[in-house]
């Protein structure tokens, strides 16, 4: 061991302040070993300045591996000196080593479609602000449509953002614009049942400048995050389509072009995954049982949800879709939701089942068949 543990910033200045410090106690000619994990952004400049600086052999690791190491320890100990330590014998124990290293590629992939939810976040939470103004103001609106984000409705809220104002409308007029809008599917019968469900609605006390002021600002910022999220889905599906991988995985029923690039950058290279086990417990999705001297809990058992939670919320996605259009989940669908289970334990089991096709497809080189 060199020394005490050594704080840095994250800049050039403290990288070659932290670098001159290792190489002073160590001989001129060492071969040097780094080892750090792969949490959040931090290692990655950190990982770039190393190797400028000619320190070749550097290990990536994934922070399972320490979170394994920390749950031996009789006393439960967690901070940056004992992770580092952990992280130094980990480096020298190499039958132990996890790497979770990927080439640059796979990370702006993965610095994308992590960006992409994050605005997707954005977008679900102005949504449910849309949502709660109105539920003050016109608590009625929503019931009128299946979905009030469509086109006429929003059309409605952005062109009458004061819906006093709709009091004062033209029934003709009115009707029109929705009937154009929709394109003849909002008829005259129920374009009249909306102006006059608005107009009577329970909630006109709460109709004032502030209410106006809201619903403006929240739709502005809706619709541009929402062409930003389109803007960067086109992005990251064009990007993607430089991994020769993706056909492969795109190839599995339930997989959309978006979701297989997020596999590709969450999964990085599957060779990592030595059996399809190790790779459902880096999903998260492998069951967390819970067992204590002679009992052993058999049902309830809930996945323990470490590793990534963009590939589990994208494999929760594709099972929604292969439940429809795979003939084989589909099945297996109904013969679960019929001996009563939980329809969540269901889609579990079958995002795991897509995982596994994933990690197959992946390590034969080879396009999914569907099994009728």
């Amino acid at each position: 061991m060199v020394g005490q543990s050594i704080r840095f910033s994250n800049n050039l200045n403290s990288f070659s302040d932290f670098l001159s410090q290792i190489k002073k106690g160590i001989p001129e000619k060492s071969n040097i070993q780094a080892g750090m994990e792969s949490t959040g952004h931090y290692w990655l400049n950190l990982n770039d300045f190393l190797k400028n600086s000619g320190i070749e052999n550097i290990q990536i690791i994934n922070p399972i591996e320490t979170q394994k190491i920390s749950k031996t320890r009789i006393r439960k100990v967690k901070n940056d000196k004992v992770d580092s330590f952990e992280i130094a014998k980990i480096v020298c124990d190499k039958k132990n080593i996890s790497v979770a290293m990927q080439n640059e590629k796979i990370i702006k992939l993965k610095r994308l479609t992590r960006f992409c939810d994050k605005m997707k976040r954005q977008e679900k939470f102005l949504k449910r602000e849309i949502v709660n103004l109105l539920e003050v103001v016109c608590p009625e609106f929503e019931g009128l449509f299946k979905n009030i984000f469509l086109k006429t409705p929003l059309l409605i809220l952005e062109k009458y953002s004061d819906l006093r104002k709709l009091e004062h409308i033209k029934k003709d007029s009115f009707i029109e614009l929705l009937r154009k809008n929709s394109h003849g599917r909002i008829e005259k019968t129920k374009a009249e049942l909306i102006l006059q469900t608005i107009n009577n609605s329970v909630g006109k006390n709460y109709w004032d400048e502030f209410s106006v002021m809201q619903i403006e600002m929240l739709l502005d910022n809706f619709h541009l995050i929402q062409k930003q999220v389109n803007q960067l889905k086109k992005e990251i599906e064009k990007f993607s389509d430089q991994f020769k991988e993706k056909v492969y995985v795109n190839s599995v029923v339930g997989v959309s072009s978006f979701s297989a690039a997020v596999y590709l950058a969450e999964l990085g290279d599957i060779e990592r995954f030595k059996s399809k086990h190790q790779l459902t417990a880096f999903a998260g999705i492998d069951a967390s049982v819970f067992e204590s001297g002679e009992y052993k809990r058999k049902q309830g058992n809930r996945i323990s949800k470490r590793g990534s939670k963009y590939l589990r919320k994208q494999l929760y996605y594709a099972a929604k879709t292969a439940i429809i259009f795979d003939p084989e989940l589909k099945k297996f669908y109904e013969k679960k939701k019929k001996e009563g289970k939980h329809y969540n334990v269901i889609m579990i089991a079958i995002a795991r089942k897509i995982l596994i096709r994933i990690y197959t497809v992946l390590k034969q080189k080879r396009l999914y068949e569907v099994r009728s």
